[in-house]
């Protein structure tokens, strides 16, 4: 029996690919080649959709009705959101660029309605406990932890540090350990805790430093304890 992945997954890998070439040739080239180059690469682009289109077994008009426009759409996403100068544009680009390779997937496998179910099922409460916890362990966490070392900040001297650091620092830490926890993956956090405590209390040694380990440390300590208690919290009321 054929699975119907399989073409999604190719389309995927082969969108990827052509798009990190193109981009990669429109840096390195001149205006003139580069607009040659752009077209060429379009044409190719649309080609190959509509010939996995084709091999996986769609009609010929279908597989170029499905090229042309997955072609089209692609430069046209490249043409719109290369005027904007956000740094995670590439991002949007890619995501709007998966919609539209979805969305021809599904019209070829005629699976509409599979999408819906399965889009009915992740509104479920397990999910959305888990959506909770993610929710609960990031910003609200940082305004508590921020909230109760606040006494103790005007102490510390933290120069040197890069701005926002160490809030991005927690924000992923409390989301691994929250991972970890629903994973019963409790190995993997003593590693965490340890990792982090050479890495940054390996330049702050000495009696001069002392306040800062103390603060760094407490935060520590409320970051893995927030996030663990959650963890649990969550586990227990979704009844893993």
């Amino acid at each position: 029996m054929r699975d119907a992945s399989v073409l999604l997954l190719m389309m995927v890998l082969a969108h990827m690919a052509i798009d990190s070439l193109s981009s990669t040739w429109r840096t390195k080239g001149r205006a003139p080649a580069g607009a040659w180059l752009s077209s060429i690469t379009v044409v190719v682009y649309a080609l190959m959709m509509g010939g996995m289109m084709y091999l996986s077994g769609q009609s010929a008009a279908f597989s170029v009705g499905a090229g042309m426009l997955i072609g089209v759409f692609w430069a046209f996403s490249r043409w719109l959101l290369g005027k904007w100068t956000w740094k995670f544009v590439f991002l949007v680009r890619f995501l709007l660029n998966l919609a539209v390779l979805a969305a021809v997937w599904l019209s070829a496998e005629s699976d509409w309605n599979g999408m819906w179910l399965w889009a009915k099922s992740l509104a479920s409460s397990h999910n959305l406990l888990l959506l909770l916890g993610y929710v609960l362990v990031l910003r609200p966490s940082s305004i508590v932890i921020g909230t109760v070392l606040s006494p103790w900040l005007a102490s510390v001297n933290t120069q040197g540090s890069l701005k926002s650091a160490g809030t991005l620092i927690g924000y992923l830490e409390r989301a691994l350990i929250l991972t970890f926890v629903l994973q019963d993956q409790w190995e993997a956090i003593g590693f965490l805790l340890t990792a982090k405590s050479i890495l940054r209390f390996s330049d702050i040694k000495g009696f001069e430093q002392r306040a800062l380990s103390e603060y760094v440390l407490l935060g520590t300590l409320l970051s893995f304890s927030i996030s663990i208690g959650v963890g649990l919290a969550v586990t227990r009321l979704s009844g893993q």
